[in-house]
């Protein structure tokens, strides 16, 4: 902790200031996030601010909804940002969506799932947990069960890329399940949206969210949401508010809808970064970028392999946008890794939960998500594990 240097010190005019030097290293982003962020969206960010309500800005939120809903394949009306990380997201969806009392059936197969699991404890559902051991996707057969048996479900919730293990669910396989009961299909594509192939509409789901750090390389601190018609209406029909003021769909809606009022200050400069950020989607193509991240994906399975890497999860089910792989025998992790990044400015990251300590996290998401990166991982990989005798 940095000792307090006392206000009272010194001119008022010098009062609070810092010989701390902001100079960021130049790292190469292979974690879960954020992902490295692109010249032009920089550039964007850097560009001055105006008034959340600013006409200019106004008609900048508009294109933004449009392009969310190219991201999403979505012709959600109630598609915006919610000012916040994705976690903001998740507690928006969820806080809006149920009630006290109502049958939540929540997917957990990974640390991710269980965050979900805590807020709906919080928000006093009647909620049912299907899981799934880390490392492998819900089994859509138990989860029809699980549904089968209940009288009436509201929601279901489950995440299709799971940061913490790097297993990419079959949303489709879900929502089969989940259509014939009538309730909400909820899912967290945070990892995922924008490097894995999402298709709301086509698929039939009723709430999606991601964050902006991620596979769309913009700066966090803003999260991207939609809802179907059937959820808006669920929300139009509560007997109670959401908890959260500031989450409120209906009140964020009004800072987003055709006639904008206030509701809370626009994160002017992140908006800025994010049109740039899905400009550049829109100009490689969104299936072009899956593509492009899989292809990557492919490069990466095998240049961990080919250094003793274990690979943790089955080749049916990986997240190309995040691998979790298990580290050769005889080398501990964490002190490679603080290694990679102090000399070499690569950043991967730890194992989660059940796998801290015994894993890494290598992802492949938005700028980051590049074959020279991933080239150069496995050269310094492989000259420090034959320095350390491996």
């Amino acid at each position: 902790m940095r000792p307090y240097r006392g206000l009272g010190q010194g001119s008022v005019q010098t009062q609070g200031m810092s010989n701390f030097k902001l100079s960021p290293p130049p790292r190469t982003l292979l974690g879960p996030g954020p992902s490295e962020v692109p010249e032009r969206v920089l550039e964007a960010a850097g560009l001055p601010a105006v008034g959340y309500l600013d006409p200019s800005f106004v008609e900048l939120m508009k294109e933004v909804q449009s392009q969310l809903r190219a991201l999403f394949l979505t012709q959600n009306r109630y598609t915006f940002t919610v000012t916040g990380a994705g976690t903001a997201a998740m507690e928006c969806a969820i806080d809006n969506l149920c009630e006290p009392s109502d049958t939540v059936v929540c997917c957990v197969h990974g640390f991710f799932g269980d965050r979900m699991r805590q807020m709906y404890e919080r928000a006093d559902v009647d909620l049912h947990v299907v899981s799934a051991p880390w490392g492998q996707p819900i089994d859509p057969d138990v989860l029809g069960q699980t549904l089968n048996k209940l009288e009436k479900v509201h929601l279901v919730s489950v995440v299709h890329g799971e940061t913490s293990t790097g297993v990419r669910q079959n949303i489709k396989a879900i929502a089969d399940r989940v259509k014939p009961t009538g309730a909400l299909l909820l899912v967290d594509t945070v990892a995922s949206l924008g490097g894995v192939e999402f298709r709301t509409d086509e698929w039939g789901v009723d709430c999606v969210y991601t964050g902006a750090q991620k596979c769309l390389s913009a700066p966090p601190g803003l999260s991207p949401i939609t809802f179907s018609d059937r959820a808006i209406e669920k929300i139009k029909a509560r007997k109670t508010p959401p908890k959260s003021w500031y989450l409120d769909v209906l009140l964020n809606w009004k800072y987003w809808d055709e006639t904008p009022g206030y509701h809370h200050t626009g994160s002017i400069q992140t908006m800025y970064a994010l049109h740039e950020a899905l400009n550049l989607l829109a100009e490689e193509g969104l299936e072009n970028r899956w593509a492009r991240t899989q292809k990557t994906a492919d490069l990466l399975y095998a240049k961990l392999e080919d250094l003793g890497f274990k690979l943790f999860v089955d080749a049916e089910h990986r997240l190309p946008t995040l691998t979790t792989t298990l580290l050769p025998e005889g080398v501990e992790e964490a002190p490679l890794r603080k290694k990679l990044l102090l000399e070499h400015n690569i950043e991967v990251a730890g194992g989660l939960g059940d796998l801290a300590g015994k894993a890494w996290r290598v992802g492949l998401m938005g700028h980051s998500c590049r074959e020279e990166s991933v080239n150069r991982l496995h050269q310094v990989l492989s000259e420090m594990l034959a320095g350390a005798g491996v």
